[in-house]
C-alpha cells in the first residue's frame, strides 16, 4: 500500500502546483481574489500573481507517505491564514513611532494619518507612507491551496483502479 500512497501524494502535489499556476481556479471555491494595488506596489518585482511573490510558500509543500496514509502540506504557519482567510485586524508599530508601507497612488487609506513630508519614493518609484498606528487591515481573503475531497477524489480513485489493474488483481 505504500506504493499506492506514494501515488496519492504525487498526484496531490501535482494538483497543488497546477492550482498555483491557475491562481486557485482549480479549487471548488473558484479563482483566488486578485491582489490590491497596495499589495502589488509592495511586491519586489511588481508581480500580480496571487500568493507567488517569491515562490517560498508554493515550494514549501511537502509529501509524506507510508503503509497507512499519504499527507501533503506545508510547515509554514502563514499558509493557514491564506487557506482559511482572516478577519480584519489592527496593525500597530512595534519598535518605532510610525508604520511604513508602500502605497499605490490613487488609493487613499481610510483612517490613516498622512505625513506628506515623510512620504518618499523608493528606487522602483513606489511611494511609502509613514503613519502613526494603529491602522485597520481588511483581513486576508480565503485562498484555498489544498484540494477538497470532492475535487481530488476522482483523481485518487482513477489512480487506485490503475494500481489494482497493474497488480494483476483485476484484468
Amino acid at each position: 500500500r505504500a506504493d499506492l500512497h506514494l501515488r496519492f501524494a504525487i498526484l496531490t502535489q501535482q494538483w497543488i502546483d497546477r492550482n498555483f499556476n491557475a491562481e486557485g481556479a482549480l479549487g471548488a471555491s473558484g479563482p483566488w481574489r486578485k491582489l490590491s494595488p497596495n499589495t502589488i506596489a509592495g511586491r519586489r518585482k511588481g508581480s500580480q500573481k496571487v500568493l507567488q511573490n517569491t515562490g517560498y510558500l508554493r515550494a514549501s509543500f511537502v509529501s509524506r507517505w507510508n503503509e497507512h496514509e499519504a499527507r501533503v502540506g506545508t510547515p509554514l504557519a502563514i499558509a493557514k491564514y491564506h487557506e482559511f482567510g482572516t478577519k480584519p485586524y489592527s496593525i500597530s508599530p512595534k519598535n518605532k513611532t510610525y508604520l511604513a508601507f508602500p502605497h499605490a497612488q490613487g488609493t487613499p487609506l481610510k483612517k490613516a494619518t498622512y505625513f506628506p513630508s515623510a512620504e518618499r519614493k523608493y528606487p522602483k518609484g513606489v511611494p511609502f507612507i509613514f503613519t502613526r498606528g494603529p491602522i485597520k487591515h481588511p483581513g486576508l481573503p480565503m485562498r484555498p491551496m489544498l484540494p477538497t475531497r470532492t475535487v481530488i477524489l476522482p483523481t485518487l480513485l482513477r489512480a487506485t483502479l490503475a494500481y489494482v489493474k497493474e497488480s494483476g488483481v483485476i484484468k
